[in-house]
Formats: C-alpha cells, sequence, structure tokens
C-alpha cells in the first residue's frame, strides 16, 4: 500500500491547506466525469481520496504518523471501496468551495457538458460526551459506547487529552438515501490517584525517609505498566527528580515519554526521646 504523502505528493510537514490543495488538483485529475469508464482514473481517484480522507484528519493524520496504515485501520478507516462511499463521505463544500458536487462541475467548466447535481442532504452531527480512564488516555484502548441504540466500538488513540473530540465519520443522523452526518466524541480523561501527564511524560511523588535519603535505598514505584524499583543515592535531596525512560506516554508526534519521579522526603512529626538524643549527637558532627 502506498505512503499518502507520496500519493498526494506533499511533505510530511505539509499544511492542511497544502494537503487540500494538492488533493484538489488529483481530484480534477482522475474525476470519473472527465475519465468515463477509465478504469486506472477511478483507482487513482479512489487512492487519492483514502490519502486525503486520513491526513486532513488530525487524528487519524497522527495515528497514521505513528504506525502506518495499520494506525488508521486500527481507527477503524479501511478505505473506500466505491465512488459513492467517496460522494457521501467527503465534505466537497469544504474542499472544492461553495456548492458542494455542483462546485465540483464547475472545476471541470463546460468542457464535458454536464453538471453534478446538487448534493444529497445530510444528516445531522451527533455529539456524546465518553468518560476513559487515565491508562487508556495514555496507552490508548478500544470502548464500546451506544450511538442512537446501535453499538459502537470506539478507538481510543494513545496520548489522547482530556476535552479532545474525536470525529467518526458518516456514524451520526442518517437520512437514507443521503450523507449520514458524523459522530463528534468528547473525551473526559479520569485522572490517577498518583501520576499526572506533561506532554509525553508522565510524573508521580515517591515519598523516603529522611534515613533513606541519607543513606540511599531503594523506593517502590507504580508505573502504567507494573511497579518498579527506583534504586535512591547516598545524599538524595528534597524534590530531586530522577526519570525512568520510556515508562511515560506519548505526545502528539507519537513520542514516547518518561515517567520522572520527585522525592518527598517525610520527616516525622514526633520523636521519642532516644531519637531526639541520638539526632542531636549527629548534629555534632556535622
Amino acid at each position: 500500500m502506498r505512503d499518502y504523502y507520496e500519493i498526494l505528493g506533499v511533505a510530511r510537514g505539509a499544511t492542511s491547506e497544502e494537503i487540500k490543495k494538492a488533493y484538489r488538483k488529483l481530484a480534477v485529475q482522475y474525476h470519473p466525469d472527465k475519465n468515463p469508464g477509465d478504469k486506472a482514473a477511478e483507482e487513482k481517484f479512489k487512492e487519492a481520496s483514502n490519502a486525503y480522507s486520513v491526513l486532513s484528519d488530525p487524528e487519524k493524520r497522527r495515528m497514521y504518523d505513528i504506525r502506518g496504515h495499520a494506525g488508521v485501520e486500527g481507527m477503524g478507516f479501511e478505505g473506500y471501496r466505491t465512488m459513492d462511499d467517496i460522494f457521501r463521505s467527503l465534505n466537497l463544500d469544504d474542499i472544492f468551495g461553495r456548492g458542494g458536487f455542483g462546485g465540483f462541475g464547475d472545476a471541470f467548466g463546460d468542457v464535458f457538458g454536464q453538471r453534478r447535481t446538487a448534493a444529497p442532504p445530510r444528516g445531522r452531527d451527533i455529539r456524546m460526551n465518553v468518560s476513559v480512564s487515565f491508562e487508556d488516555a495514555v496507552l490508548g484502548n478500544k470502548k464500546e459506547v451506544n450511538v442512537q441504540g446501535r453499538p459502537l466500538r470506539l478507538t481510543i488513540p494513545p496520548g489522547i487529552q482530556d476535552g479532545k473530540t474525536l470525529r467518526i465519520r458518516g456514524h451520526g443522523e442518517s437520512l437514507g438515501s443521503g450523507i449520514s452526518g458524523d459522530l463528534l466524541v468528547t473525551v473526559s480523561v479520569q485522572p490517577h490517584p498518583t501520576l499526572t501527564r506533561e506532554g509525553a511524560d508522565l510524573l508521580t511523588d515517591a515519598k523516603i525517609s529522611m534515613v533513606t535519603a541519607a543513606l540511599g535505598g531503594s523506593v517502590r514505584v507504580q508505573t502504567l505498566t507494573g511497579d518498579v524499583d527506583l534504586k535512591i543515592p547516598s545524599g538524595a535531596q528534597p524534590g530531586q527528580q530522577f526519570r525512568l525512560r520510556g515508562r511515560g506516554g506519548v505526545d502528539a508526534a507519537g513520542r514516547k515519554g518518561d515517567l520522572r519521579v520527585r522525592l518527598v522526603v517525610d520527616i516525622p512529626k514526633s520523636l521519642s526521646r532516644k531519637q531526639r538524643n541520638l539526632l542531636k549527637e549527629f548534629d555534632k558532627t556535622l
């Protein structure tokens, strides 16, 4: 399967407008109205439409950049099989300007002696909220939801942030022969009891005694993939941070983060007389 950036002839860092412009040029060149009965042109039109559908969608593009074709297949996109699929799913008003299919026909002028009829009515978008665990937001997962009584397996991409809205094309209101609307899912991420996020990194605190801080030792640290032992050197200071490489999440570019562990030194609030005397004696040696 060819690379989507290669199909559209754009760089991997192309802007959304550059992607739209490249697709518009290919769509005009290979549109079936311009190439009646030409199966090769039809396949190129489908190929360009598949590439545009992925690269014009921020979430699909992010997953494609991370995992290639497998990334968007995991989000339920397997490509357009027919011309009707393309015309039902792509927003031609946005791509070719006012007029939808009519505007598309205008791109060819009178050379072909015909214009497409106006676009069929489009169903309304449906909005819903879904709550996901901190672990699923960081690592990604599948979640079952019901849309107007219909079950749908929703893909939660790794690294999604609280309040982010996912657009699932074609799963909104259906108008029979018309174009279905989209499903807009706003994600609410549940907080974790010990972990927070900062970009691709995860952050947590580790409580140690003042003896461990002075002499060194180890402390058990919770990660999203299991607990690990963190070695504490002698002379560790309150607030000092340590990194557990590769134990974090991912950012929007797919970069793997670390787990940053901040030391919290537990100072006892009450001491026995013996403990006080020992500390006083120790203080005299400093």
